[in-house]
């Protein structure tokens, strides 16, 4: 009997060696930025737990200045990496390298522009012909935008150190930002409310922390994207019910990071429904659907960034997500 069960169990062991091996996978995901609450959703499925019980082993790598996430992918040096704009699986694409979007973890873009209260500066249009500071890649994503909905023009751009000192000295300075981020610096250092427009309140149709694989890794390993695609999506269910275990990572990966800074963070994504739109209601959690492509491709299009035969298709798939996952 004793031999007849070592046997048996030994042929179970057999039969999920497969399954074991594959809880062994590992996978590097680079972030957007220095470690954040606003990669909540995917440090909370590292530190839960999510990615190991569906069979990845994932490590996050953080980005930042001077980070080019898309020569990291395209060389292999990571996995996957999370881009800020619909712009990235595009350029991605356009330059060559077969890559995706798997999900779109930000429904909407977290960009802001701010401003001081009591300039003069009262709606968007204000700004028309003023200094304005922006990032270098701001150039070819939300720059444009502002160009061809609100007649700004190059002249305006001035650089963003991504330092908050030479905006705090003028009052009539503008920048870009994020609205979990930069308002709640001034406010808690300076003592300063700024005034800030949603530029994806104001039209501009991007989404935001979306996760991009190579094609060649989609098509080979469905199942590790499958994965990545739903622990994600359970991670950022469960981290805004108890952000505590995620938090002890963002922490430790960027200690510039406050309770006070995440718990802002956290009341800025549900406030500005940043994770959360109509579109998750119905479609669950990191929807995308191929309408949001198409009316981002033809605007950046209209302004001459793309080419009119440009295949924005091939920069997302929809096949790992809209299954109401969350609802």
């Amino acid at each position: 009997m004793i031999a007849r069960l070592a046997t048996g169990l030994a042929l179970v062991a057999a039969l999920f060696a497969p399954q074991i091996a594959q809880a062994q996978e590992k996978m590097t995901f680079l972030s957007s930025w220095r470690a954040q609450a606003e990669h909540g959703g995917y440090y909370q499925a590292v530190a839960k737990g999510m990615y190991r019980a569906c069979g990845l082993d994932v490590t996050i790598r953080m980005g930042g200045p001077g980070t080019d996430a898309k020569a990291l992918l395209a060389g292999g040096a990571v996995d996957g990496m999370m881009g800020s704009f619909t712009d990235d699986p595009f350029r991605l694409n356009e330059a060559g390298f077969a890559a995706q979007a798997v999900m779109a973890s930000f429904q909407k873009t977290p960009q802001i522009l701010m401003t001081h209260p009591g300039n003069g500066i009262e709606k968007l249009e204000d700004m028309k012909g003023r200094p304005i500071m922006i990032g270098q890649s701001s150039r070819t994503t939300f720059w444009p935008f502002l160009r061809a909905r609100y007649g700004f023009t190059d002249a305006q751009i001035r650089a963003y150190n991504f330092q908050m000192g030479p905006w705090l000295v003028d009052k009539m300075a503008i920048q870009q930002g994020f609205i979990s981020s930069e308002p709640f610096k001034v406010r808690t250092e300076a003592n300063v409310e700024p005034v800030v427009f949603m530029l994806s309140d104001l039209g501009y149709l991007s989404y935001s922390s979306m996760p991009i694989f190579p094609t060649k890794t989609i098509r080979e390993k469905p199942r590790a994207i499958q994965c990545f695609v739903d622990a994600t999506t359970d991670g950022w269910i469960d981290f805004f019910r108890d952000p505590s275990p995620a938090a002890v990572l963002i922490k430790r990966d960027n200690p510039d990071n406050s309770d006070a800074l995440i718990a802002d963070a956290i009341d800025k994504m549900k406030k500005y429904g940043i994770v959360e739109t109509e579109d998750t209601r119905r479609l669950g959690i990191g929807a995308m659907t191929e309408a949001r492509f198409r009316g981002h491709f033809e605007m950046m299009r209209d302004e001459g960034l793309y080419k009119p035969d440009f295949d924005w298709r091939s920069a997302f798939t929809l096949d790992f997500i809209n299954k109401r996952r969350g609802l």
